[in-house]
């Protein structure tokens, strides 16, 4: 019974012994919680104000092309007001073109050079004497004349038309010579 009590006791202490070892030598498991980098805060106001500030950059730059885009069309609108306006006028019972009518014709050219998208109709009138197929046919002769000048200083034919209204559409009214003076004249019409 010793013997059985000394193997008992043995074993008991040869399993305890390896119970001890094997829990020395057992590694623990650690949980180790990651480090985590917070991003440093971005001032949410100093963000916004940069934004609206971009924004407000975009808005200006906006504006300014619009008004200059606005200026360029008034400006546009301004010289066909005055390209229209601006009329021819001739001697009588003549379709020569004079020192200042030439000169009226030449911006007129360097306008319509400049613009290329536009025609323009030249209308030639007359005052009343003359008969009516008389004066229909100086008013083409009129109106051909400005053409042929304003071809000659680089406008293409194609853009340029020629219509007479001989004495059918007077200006001035009255059979005197201030209003037949302003009766001979072109007129110039633009068209895109």
């Amino acid at each position: 019974m010793i013997r059985k009590s000394m193997t008992g006791l043995l074993l008991m202490g040869f399993v305890s012994t390896l119970l001890l070892f094997s829990s020395a030598c057992q590694q623990k498991k650690v949980e180790v919680t990651p480090v985590v980098q917070e991003e440093p805060k971005v001032d949410d106001s100093a963000e916004k104000a940069r934004l609206a500030a971009q924004q407000a950059e975009k808005d200006r730059l906006a504006a300014e092309a619009a008004r200059l885009e606005a200026q360029k069309k008034a400006a546009i609108e301004a010289a066909k007001a005055a390209m229209e306006s601006e009329k021819i006028y001739f001697d009588y019972d003549k379709a020569d073109l004079s020192d200042d009518s030439q000169a009226t014709l030449s911006k007129k050219a360097g306008w319509l050079k400049e613009n290329g998208s536009y025609k323009l109709k030249i209308e030639g009138h007359c005052d009343e004497r003359g008969s009516t197929e008389y004066n229909m046919a100086l008013g083409a002769r009129r109106a051909e004349a400005a053409a042929k000048f304003i071809s000659a200083a680089g406008v293409a034919n194609d853009r340029l038309t020629t219509v007479s209204y001989g004495e059918e559409k007077p200006v001035a009214t009255g059979s005197n010579e201030a209003a037949w003076e302003q009766n001979r004249r072109d007129e110039f019409v633009l068209i895109q």
